[in-house]
């Protein structure tokens, strides 16, 4: 147990019940993570489809509609960037992987309510990971977000303290808020009831004798996420032990400070005292963000200047980064895994939902791509940060290996020394057609010549439209991803696929299939799975045809997955997930960079929008390929897959996309392999995928 237990069975006698009706035109602020992670979105399978849960927008929009009833004004509250901390990787037999083998298990023996919940409990935190997809679901609906620098907590504190002019009536969150001096908290909502549960800070403080201070060290005792029960507790009061327990301690020899030296000696004061020291310093100088646009501790410098605890932030929240990054954080700009990594020193590579040779392949294959995306950050810090040492440790991997971002960008100095503009040949096209992958490797040799050019030029002016900053941070990224030679700047056969594609939905898919190709992870060989889900044998040519157009978006209602699944699709999907994360992260660090340095400058409100517009925003799932799957093994017709496929809304139409997609893969395989890229093994399994891909569509009805 830790306090916000031992908190919670005090708060019960001192919760008090309103009428809903007095937050009638309330502003509230709202901490988005538990809120989230309440919302009923039950979507078993979606562990092994990926992609977007199906349900997550009518769930998102029914929730607001509450709010919109009941005339409450959400504002909600994200969090930003984690805290140092110690990382310790799981036994690779972790917990999820084993309920996830079990959850197959169940599939394949037909024991279908059994599997939906293994698969169910395998992923609690399900919407975590599409934070980016809800805040532009905010954003689209006229719904206030922030995120905070760091915790959302302090920053709520912060905006509902009387001297933030009422920017928040009332607070909506877990009961760890009162921590951060949340006086009015709201801790449920019951719509059908009309009413809502609250607790009062002040209340509580009177009752039990206490400062907000002494408040915090009796939370602190009882058990914080980065502090331990403190030990005499239990040795007093057994496991039974009350949080008035803790309180009394502290209210008897004043701070928590004086309650553990009163009561512990020698090592073992020496190790609580810095647990403990850390974790009152996480509270009392917790960073947020303020409305000068400066990120600084919640409460003045000298106010606990007095007490005899210090702890550094640095080795709580890393390095000072600059005040404008901590904006592109608040606004969702930019996602905070990079900067994560930057500021633990640590790239760690956590065991995946599926083991395979090709995965640790794929990630052999990512090294540099995610040293560049590292370096974009640190290039545009002080000299002291831009060396920086970075390590990556992986589960199948006891040594860990440094990560040489200082010096990653030296090939790329064109676009990080300054002297880039867009010429006006470029803008004038700018001004009738939309920025893509194909448009940016079409017209790449004009910027090329125009960066030349300019290379003595001074006082060059920044960018300002937000589709030329777009086409510059696309370009730089397929620079620095090698779709352009290094040295004669002359197009690779990489660029030129690219270049011959017009619909804008097949863009993102050609170049994961290009990446998949470089890398050497796309095959028609089996990964780890047991055996087919489908009636059919899963052939070479199936299990290549299905990964590939499992790259294609499908049209799908917002009912929960209504259709088969497959254990070899969700290995694959495992896979083309890190590269998708890996592109996005490069996408956005690079498009960061050139804020950093005012290269690209933007209204306030147009950086969100811009952050939407770049690529790799939203994975698919794997639908095509399990749609695909079914039509080649099982050779259903229109209506059948219809049938069994009950959350497509246009099979057709999909199919048609898929056919138009796969015909740009075998071009690209064939380009590819007159160049050496690729071997005589994968361009033969490809001939031979198809001619069955076509005898398919030619006989499909």
């Amino acid at each position: 147990m830790n306090f916000k237990t031992k908190l919670s069975e005090y708060l019960e006698k001192n919760t008090k019940t309103s009428n809903i009706e007095l937050l009638n035109d309330y502003r509230i602020g709202i901490e988005a993570m538990p809120w989230l992670l309440k919302l009923p979105v039950q979507e078993p399978f979606q562990i092994t489809m990926g992609g977007l849960p199906l349900t997550l927008a009518d769930t998102l929009q029914k929730e607001l509609d509450k709010f919109k009833k009941a005339n409450i004004k959400p504002f909600f509250l994200f969090n930003g960037l984690s805290i140092i901390k110690e990382r310790t990787f799981a036994n690779p037999t972790n917990i999820r992987s084993q309920k996830l083998a079990t959850a197959w298990d169940a599939y394949y023996k037909e024991q279908y309510t059994a599997a939906e919940k293994c698969f169910q409990e395998s992923e609690k935190n399900l919407l975590l990971s599409f934070i980016h997809y809800i805040i532009q679901f905010f954003k689209q609906k006229n719904i206030e977000f922030f995120k905070a620098p760091y915790f959302a907590g302090p920053q709520l504190a912060l905006f509902s303290e009387p001297s933030s002019k009422n920017y928040l009536n009332a607070v909506y969150g877990s009961q760890e808020l009162l921590l951060y001096g949340v006086y009015r908290l709201i801790t449920d909502i019951d719509y059908e009831k009309g009413a809502y549960s609250w607790v009062d800070l002040k209340s509580i403080l009177s009752e039990l004798q206490l400062s907000h201070d002494q408040f915090i060290d009796a939370c602190l005792l009882c058990g914080f996420e980065y502090c331990p029960t403190f030990p005499v507790l239990i040795q007093s009061f057994g496991k039974e032990y009350s949080f008035k327990n803790a309180c009394d301690m502290v209210r008897n020899y004043h701070t928590g400070l004086d309650t553990i030296r009163t009561y512990l000696m020698g090592p073992q004061l020496d190790k609580y005292l810095d647990q403990f020291s850390k974790a009152k310093g996480l509270v009392h100088s917790h960073l947020v963000y303020y409305t000068a646009c400066l990120c600084d501790p919640i409460y003045p410098k000298d106010m606990y200047s007095n007490r005899n605890f210090y702890y550094s932030l640095s080795s709580i929240f890393g390095p000072r980064l600059p005040n404008d990054l901590y904006f592109y954080i608040s606004q969702g700009v930019i996602s905070p895994q990079v900067i994560n990594n930057f500021t633990s020193g640590i790239l760690m590579e956590p065991f995946p939902t599926i083991e395979s040779g090709e995965y640790c392949k794929m990630l052999d294959y990512l090294k540099s791509v995610r040293t560049t995306t590292l370096g974009l950050l640190s290039n545009c810090l002080n000299d002291e940060l831009k060396n920086k040492p970075i390590k990556t440790i992986r589960w199948f991997e006891p040594k860990e290996f440094d990560m040489p971002h200082s010096t990653s960008l030296n090939e790329f100095r064109e676009f990080t020394g300054g002297n880039i503009k867009v010429p006006q040949e470029i803008t004038t096209l700018l001004a009738n057609n939309s920025v893509s992958f194909g448009f940016v490797a079409k017209h790449y040799q004009t910027l090329h010549n125009s960066i030349i050019n300019s290379e003595n030029e001074e006082n060059i002016a920044q960018i300002k439209d937000r589709e030329e900053g777009i086409f510059i941070t696309l370009a730089q990224t397929l620079k620095m991803i090698g779709y352009f030679n290094n040295s004669e700047n002359k197009k690779f056969q990489f660029s030129q696929c690219l270049e011959k594609i017009s619909n804008s939905k097949l863009q993102e898919p050609t170049v994961l299939l290009i990446e998949l190709l470089r890398s050497g992870v796309l095959s028609s060989e089996t990964l780890k799975v047991p055996k087919s889900t489908f009636e059919g044998l899963s052939t070479p040519t199936v299990l290549l045809i299905s990964r590939v157009l499992s790259l294609v978006p499908s049209q799908l209602n917002n009912d929960p997955w209504g259709g088969p699944i497959d254990h070899d699709l969700m290995g694959f999907h495992e896979i083309t997930r890190t590269l998708y994360k890996s592109l996005r992260n490069l996408v956005e660090l690079t498009a960061l960079s050139h804020f950093l340095t005012f290269r690209i400058v933007l209204q306030p409100s147009e950086y969100f929008t811009f952050s939407t517009k770049l690529p790799f925003f939203l994975q698919p799932s794997a639908s095509m390929g399990l749609l695909v799957k079914g039509l080649l093994l099982d050779d259903l017709s229109l209506e059948n897959l219809e049938e069994n496929f009950p959350n497509f809304t246009n099979i057709k139409e999909d199919l048609d996309l898929a056919s138009e997609f796969w015909d740009i893969a075998f071009n690209v395989v064939s380009t590819l392999n007159n160049e050496g890229v690729v071997t005589k093994q994968i361009y033969d399994s490809f001939v031979e995928a198809d001619k069955q891909w076509k005898e398919s569509r030619k006989n499909f009805k």
